[in-house]
């Protein structure tokens, strides 16, 4: 007994890692651009349910970054099924838990990340130039999501990203008025993105509201300027860099009896792309969404559950090993409880594929077609035969690795 004891105590401080180390080497190949390779590394497995959320979610944004938006978009309408049910009116029990680890929570995706599984889609319609489909989408984060866009909600909760991106699906789709809601609500956020400068003078101007274009005209002393005839619009939306993983403080200070997850205390500045054609510069991404800072936030706000749910364990932990220590054997008792205590892990999952910021860049060029060189710290890549219609928006999607 005491030996299969120690046998199990040998074999559980040497595993652990589940989902996230398990899929590293799948990540890896995502971000050297092998698209292949890492999906075929996901069409193998046979996630547990408590990690199947996260299959889901990793695969979607591979199949949405290789192009292939399509099926793409079945897989995230899979995620957010699956995330709407163990968030829903029931959601999932934590008592698990309590006897082993956080690790065998089901993960239900963290609110931040809900919003980013339908931000996806919209950017999936936008792939496939289906921007009428895309305010399908815009329309249901208006619904479901609405109050992480109003002034008392969490910082990291109000993304300004996803509000640009919607007031342009909105605007392309001609909703004028559904656009300037948008393109308020993200001045509030990023005041400093210089297209919204334009974006509200326009709306303002076009909706008639006059009040308002006075109040824009006179903050930021000009006014709105129209497209020149033979002008469309090229929007890049820029997904860069990728989310840090989470580490256990047992990496910081050793073995510990309650290990709970934590982030870089620093976290990396993002890259931004300057856009040229020729040797002009035509336009510069601005991040709007830090997806590295929600994710640090979210964790703080957790810690104290996270905490709370680790001294629950301990209790039962110890109340076990000393019931078997008084009845059964000393020895084995405090055995036990080491083994037990080794059960301890940090539960380090999160979605592992999705870029470090959300990026926007908005310019107007002569109706034609052009091929656009993008350039950041680290790297660069030409987007060919990019078309600019007449007073048309022209949408591109990349992501970009530094």
């Amino acid at each position: 007994m005491r030996f299969l004891v120690v046998f199990a105590l040998i074999f559980i401080t040497g595993c652990g890692g589940g989902y996230v180390r398990q899929s590293r080497s799948a990540r890896h190949a995502f971000q050297r651009g092998d698209y292949e390779k890492a999906l075929q590394w996901y069409g193998k497995q046979k996630p547990p349910a408590r990690d199947r959320l996260l299959y889901l979610l990793d695969q979607g944004v591979i199949l949405h970054t290789a192009g292939r938006f399509q099926e793409s978009l079945k897989v995230f309408e899979e995620a957010i099924k699956l995330s709407n049910e163990l968030n829903g009116p029931r959601p999932v029990s934590k008592t698990a838990a309590i006897i082993a680890n956080d690790n065998m929570i089901p993960y239900q995706g963290e609110p931040f990340e809900r919003l980013l599984m339908n931000l996806f889609q919209v950017l999936n319609y936008i792939g496939m130039g289906q921007v009428d489909e895309a305010l399908v989408e815009v329309r249901r984060i208006n619904t479901r999501f609405s109050n992480y866009f109003k002034d008392e909600a969490k910082d990291y909760l109000r993304n300004a990203f996803v509000s640009y991106v919607s007031g342009t699906v909105w605007e392309a789709n001609g909703k004028l008025n559904d656009a300037y809601i948008d393109y308020k609500t993200t001045y509030k956020k990023i005041p400093a993105f210089q297209p919204l400068v334009q974006d509200l003078l326009g709306g303002s101007t076009r909706l008639g509201l006059l009040y308002d274009q006075q109040k824009w005209q006179k903050l930021f002393r000009q006014s709105y300027k129209p497209l020149p005839p033979n002008h469309g619009e090229v929007i890049l939306l820029v997904q860069e860099g990728v989310v840090p993983e989470k580490r256990s403080t047992e990496e910081e200070a050793g073995l510990q009896i309650l290990p709970v997850p934590t982030y870089p205390k620093h976290l990396r500045t993002p890259v931004t792309v300057t856009i040229r054609q020729g040797k002009e510069i035509v336009g510069e991404t601005v991040p709007l969404y830090r997806v590295d800072e929600a994710a640090k936030a979210t964790l703080a706000d957790q810690k104290a559950g996270i905490i709370a749910r680790g001294i629950a364990r301990l209790a039962v932990k110890e109340g076990a090993a000393v019931a078997v220590g008084t009845k059964v054997d000393r020895d084995l008792g405090i055995l036990l409880g080491v083994l037990l205590l080794a059960t301890n892990r940090a539960d380090l999952r999160s979605w592992l594929t999705l870029p470090r910021s959300l990026q926007v860049a908005r310019f107007s060029l002569p109706k034609g077609s052009y091929d656009l060189q993008l350039e950041w710290r680290g790297g660069s890549l030409l987007l060919k035969q990019v078309i600019v219609e007449d007073h048309k928006k022209t949408f591109v999607i990349r992501r970009i690795f530094d």
